[in-house]
């Protein structure tokens, strides 16, 4: 017989101590991920020279500044992810990685292989859809509030929030990552990045929200299970 780990308890202070660390750790993320990019584009002159660089780069610096201010730090409690934080980010992270590649080095040179038109309304729907994904997502962060983290944890006096936008949606910041994501991609509108997208992207997603579910049904039991009678995973009245 094992013993079950102990849950790691964390006072206000040290909370707030580790909240103004990640967000002092903001800008040199930022610097990071804009040199990341830049690496695979083959330079930061290269990667900003063209719209779909600078609409990308604005965007994600958004989403690194905006989810550092509004989440609570990733740490107390009890970790039970079972790898699925992995597999979501790196199928995320592989299908706009490859929109990059694609726009950059493989279409100047075989420019049939784009079955996709490309114009200034593909970075446009990109951002649109970031905005409207951003936005659910950070609705569903402020209704959680210190309940919501990054890896699947549970803490004490957790519950399950059935208000708000929760309401008809079990998962709105998974809906909101979702959407958040898929605007990265459509910003370099490849049908290579879509297709790693939907084919591992989404299914790593589907796979998080179980591995989630199972952890709350443990927990919370029947008073959850009624919950997800009542509510879809994603999307009001469809999914």
């Amino acid at each position: 017989m094992t013993d079950q780990p102990k849950e790691i308890t964390l006072t206000a202070e040290q909370l707030k101590t580790i909240k103004k660390f990640r967000l002092a750790m903001i800008p040199f993320r930022l610097i990071l991920a804009m040199a990341f990019f830049s690496l695979i584009v083959g330079g930061f002159r290269r990667f900003f020279g063209e719209l779909p660089g600078q609409v990308f780069a604005g965007l994600f610096g958004c989403l690194i500044i905006i989810e550092r201010i509004f989440q609570a730090p990733d740490a107390g409690g009890q970790r039970k992810d079972k790898g699925s934080a992995a597999v979501l980010w790196i199928s995320f992270g592989l299908s706009y990685v490859l929109g990059m590649v694609d726009f950059y080095w493989i279409s100047p040179h075989w420019p049939q292989w784009r079955m996709l038109s490309y114009g200034w309304y593909w970075p446009a729907a990109g951002a649109g859809l970031y905005i409207i994904g951003q936005s659910i997502r950070v609705i569903a962060i402020r209704t959680l509030g210190r309940f919501f983290t990054i890896s699947v944890r549970l803490h004490d006096q957790h519950k399950v929030v059935q208000h708000g936008i929760y309401r008809r949606i079990r998962h709105p910041a998974y809906t909101g990552l979702w959407l958040i994501n898929l605007g990265f991609v459509t910003v370099f509108a490849s049908p290579l990045a879509f297709a790693v997208y939907f084919l591992f992207g989404t299914p790593g997603l589907i796979y998080r929200i179980r591995v989630e579910e199972r952890v709350l049904i443990d927990q919370f039991g029947d008073e959850y299970r009624a919950y997800m009678r009542k509510s879809k995973r994603l999307i009001p009245f469809i999914y």
